[in-house]
């Protein structure tokens, strides 16, 4: 027994994968993005059922976590997104594990790297086609083929590139910028003699609005974990009638460790900044901002207790928030508590909490403590 933790809903999550799958074009594969632990959710929890469906491909962030998910899939295609350390290079190599590169400087340490192994290094080159993060400018990509044809170490498998505001499905028009950059630039490489196997430039909303993008290898990030990537991409989906219902996969749940009832005019928590204008009940739960539970929330948020929302009372704190369970008949001590999921009569999404702090829904899920256990229901 946990006093909180999350559950994962694996036929949740089987339908959502299932789901993408069959929007994925011919020829492409299906790659999920498992950072941030899985969005919050859980990477060797969702890795492991995504692999029991047929999944074979995944995309991190970070080398520890392509090493983590390595233990488990020896022979996966592992693909980091983010930035590898040079002192790193090694492992990755040893491991198998493809990196994402975007400068001649990391290019040359990796062929110095993997020339000592004498083993070869897989490489995804990341074209910056408008986000202005991370990734070669296209100016930059003559010098960069040059030093892949000096490097006989380095092999150049993928190339790659990230929208910038693809959601706006009302105004597609710098995403369709975006992808023009990016197929002169797959066919700058490929005039040049190279064969890249991977060409993926696929986020959630082009993975379901737009096949024509989905090149060999579609990564897809949030939609695995049932939720949509904007209002307006799920607008779109019912308006063309795109066959996509996404499950949310993960409940966040806590439990009542205390009730108590107050006066009329007691204040509740650090600065008193709420007092209770009646009698109430006032119950203690053993969750807070190191948890994840944004302290943003205070006085904003609320919880679901036997279906009935109740609102959180003066500051959330480190380890514990309180809640107003006044208007629940027969509360009890160590009951469940639903911070984000739903029960037989009420919901209460990962959108209402990211809207309440004017955040989205990403940060909301990835900022749940990863040492929180997660529950495969």
């Amino acid at each position: 027994m946990y006093r909180t933790w999350v559950e994962i809903h694996e036929q949740s999550l089987t339908s959502n994968i299932q789901t993408l799958k069959s929007l994925v074009s011919e020829g492409s594969t299906f790659c999920p993005v498992l950072k941030s632990n899985a969005y919050g959710h859980g990477m060797k929890e969702v890795a492991r059922i995504a692999r029991r469906n047929g999944v074979n491909a995944f995309a991190v962030d970070s080398i520890d976590e392509a090493l983590l998910l390595r233990d488990l899939f020896p022979t996966s295609m592992l693909l980091v997104l983010g930035y590898t350390i040079s002192d790193r290079f090694l492992e990755a190599i040893h491991a198998n594990i493809e990196l994402t590169m975007y400068d001649l400087e990391g290019l040359r340490e990796l062929e110095s790297v993997a020339s000592k192994s004498s083993l070869n290094a897989k490489v995804h080159v990341k074209i910056d086609t408008g986000l202005t993060r991370q990734g070669i400018l296209p100016d930059d990509l003559s010098d960069i083929l040059t030093c892949f044809h000096q490097s006989p170490h380095i092999q150049l498998v993928g190339v790659s590139s990230h929208f910038a505001n693809i959601e706006d499905t009302v105004n597609p028009e710098f995403a369709t910028i975006q992808f023009e950059r990016f197929k002169k630039n797959v066919e700058l490489i490929t005039s040049d003699g190279f064969q890249p196997e991977h060409i993926h430039c696929t986020c959630s909303a082009a993975t379901i609005l737009y096949p024509q993008t989905h090149g060999t290898l579609v990564r897809a990030g949030i939609s695995l974990y049932g939720i949509y990537p904007s209002i307006s991409v799920e607008e779109t989906i019912k308006r063309q009638s795109i066959s996509c219902v996404l499950k949310p996969v993960l409940t966040w749940k806590t439990r009542i460790a205390q009730i108590k009832t107050i006066s009329s005019g007691t204040p509740i928590g650090y600065g008193l900044t709420e007092t209770v204008n009646k009698r109430s009940r006032i119950a203690i739960l053993p969750v807070g901002y190191w948890d994840g539970y944004d302290r943003g929330l205070s006085s904003k948020g609320e919880v679901l207790v036997s279906g009935y929302r109740c609102k959180i009372m003066g500051r959330v704190c480190m380890n514990m928030m309180m809640i107003n369970v006044s208007d629940v008949p027969n509360v009890k001590k160590n009951q469940e508590v639903i911070l984000i999921g739903k029960d037989a009569r009420n919901i209460l999404k990962a959108e209402f909490l990211a809207e309440k702090i004017q955040t989205n829904v990403y940060e909301i899920l990835t900022r749940i403590n990863p040492l929180l256990p997660r529950i495969i229901v």
